[in-house]
């Protein structure tokens, strides 16, 4: 980081401000917001934070769509040295009770509904049991009874609190933690990733350079910003770069083209199964999508052709690899890459990080070997919180992350995933990695969407049963597509065609969902 680069997520955002005060900066809907008028709104609710008695290290909890009333909270939370927790708006009131006992928020903010469900009337009645829970927010008009609107808040302007916000920013530093972001883990609690100042913006400038981001871009926000996806890939290079950053709060593909449209998007970050989505629809043709010239695929493996039709939408497409504990994006594919490499390779470190692939007994392996993922940089999560545990097993004392990820590099240092450690199961004796399968099943010209899944056999162990989507398929015709490519102990004993897959907020594969509703169709005992 040069020293003239600002090193806390509320100094770029000032800074950004000072310089393009009056460019449009976040739109959502009818609401248009410059630069400088965001900033304001960040002050001020800083300000009415620090009133409320909001100290440097107090957690602030989220539970909102994707519009901008969360970044201001975000802004406003890094501004005083306090630590957002983004909770998923599809928890259930269980979920929320588990995550705020691990995090103990002092300020809860809610957003009132979505698409017609209540979120926060039926959450304030447990938020009134958690003793740490001092002040409930809600995003919307009016406010049930035990709460407040975060409007009032940001309305209040508190000039009486400018000289303590003064003091606060002076106070802070770039190792302090800025966001909580918790692992997608499909058992257990999940872990609570905690990224500092440094690590955000280290990630953030990174993919300024390799996305190209620049000030007069428009960038479709669509990801939800409980996730890394969301609160720092495409949202922290806009706040360097004072791109703008055109919200949706849930993706719809009809929506989400004319959004494009209209808005004439020039970066347009989604995963695999949203182009899917929009690519199927029956006028795709008649959406102009000539604005946009980059498409970022990522978060799960890309069939080809779908991956052709995409670099025939875009000038030019990325994909890269990145986990909630890296922040984002840390290796990235070359524009001029063929749509061959990019739908199976995730690209090259970039040269601010290190990578290597290591044995079980994280000893370094050679070039073609497969085996975990380890990574070291600056973009890294500073622990687990309140998880030493977790932490001292994920970090060697020489600062190399172990990730769980399970891949190999080529010659030219471009890594391929095979699986997680977690998902590969052992069919007569032999590890099989589900996302193999999956990416070879991709290349099949009908297939859209696959998930393999190990399940019990009386015999073998594990074996595989592939879920799959697409047009004019067969059980018949996969069992031969996989007969071509795979060694026998790799192919799938059970074929599943399904008109849909069940899918995580993020737009990926819900696994765990889709093993629960297998089971209880009876189509096959896991």
């Amino acid at each position: 980081m040069e020293p003239h680069e600002p090193r806390l997520l509320g100094d770029v955002l000032e800074r950004t401000a000072e310089l393009l005060g009056d460019k449009e900066a976040l739109i959502y809907g009818e609401e248009r917001l410059t630069w400088g008028a965001f900033n304001a709104q960040v002050d001020d609710l800083a300000c009415a934070l620090l009133a409320a008695g909001v100290e440097r290290g107090d957690r602030i909890g989220i539970i909102c769509t994707t519009r901008p009333e969360y970044l201001c909270v975000y802004l406003a939370a890094a501004r005083i040295g306090a630590v957002l927790v983004g909770f998923n708006v599809q928890f259930t009131p269980a979920e929320v009770e588990t995550l705020a006992k691990l995090t103990r928020p002092r300020v809860m903010v809610m957003v009132d509904a979505v698409k017609g469900r209540a979120v926060a009337a039926p959450l304030l009645e447990l938020l009134g049991r958690l003793d740490y829970v001092e002040q409930v927010l809600v995003v919307g008009e009016d406010a049930p009874a035990g709460a407040e609107t975060l409007s009032g808040w940001i309305g209040q302007g508190r000039p009486d609190m400018r000289a303590a916000l003064a003091a606060r920013k002076a106070m802070l530093d770039a190792e302090d933690s800025a966001l909580i972001v918790f692992t997608s883990g499909s058992t257990g609690v999940p872990k609570g990733a905690v990224l500092t100042h440094r690590s955000i913006l280290t990630t953030g400038r990174v993919q300024v350079r390799e996305f190209g981001v620049r000030e007069d871009d428009h960038i479709l926000q669509n990801k939800p910003m409980n996730h890394v996806g969301g609160a720092i890939n495409l949202t922290v290079p806009a706040l360097i770069t004072g791109a703008t950053l055109v919200f949706m709060d849930h993706f719809h593909p009809v929506r989400a083209l004319e959004l494009v449209a209209a808005e004439r998007i020039t970066i347009l970050g989604q995963v695999p199964t949203m182009f899917i989505m929009e690519f199927n629809l029956p006028d795709f043709e008649r959406y102009d999508l000539s604005s946009v010239r980059l498409a970022i695929v990522g978060g799960a493996a890309t069939p080809v052709p779908v991956m052709r039709q995409i670099m025939a939408t875009a000038e030019s497409v990325i994909t890269g690899y990145g986990m909630t504990e890296t922040g984002g994006y840390v290796t990235f594919t070359r524009a001029d890459d063929p749509a061959e490499v990019i739908a199976r390779s995730v690209g090259r470190m970039a040269g601010e990080y290190e990578l290597c692939i290591v044995d079980e007994a994280r000893r370094p392996l050679p070039t073609g070997a497969v085996g975990e993922v380890a990574m070291r940089g600056g973009c890294l999560l500073k622990a687990y919180f309140e998880n030493p545990q977790a932490s001292a097993e994920a970090f060697s004392a020489d600062g190399w992350f172990y990730s769980g990820d399970v891949g190999y590099l080529d010659e030219r240092g471009y890594l391929t995933l095979v699986d997680r450690r977690k998902d590969m199961y052992i069919s007569g004796g032999y590890n099989v990695y589900p996302r193999e399968i999956e990416l070879y099943l991709a290349q099949h010209p009908q297939v859209e969407m696959v998930a393999v899944l190990g399940v019990q056999d009386a015999v073998m162990g594990e074996v595989g049963l592939a879920c799959v989507t697409g047009r004019g398929l067969t059980e018949a015709a996969l069992l031969a597509f996989c007969e071509i490519g795979l060694a026998g102990y790799k192919i799938p004993r059970h074929f599943v065609l399904r008109e849909t897959l069940p899918l995580t907020p993020l737009g990926k594969i819900d696994k765990p969902r889709l093993r629960k509703e297998l089971m209880t169709d009876g189509t096959r005992d896991s």
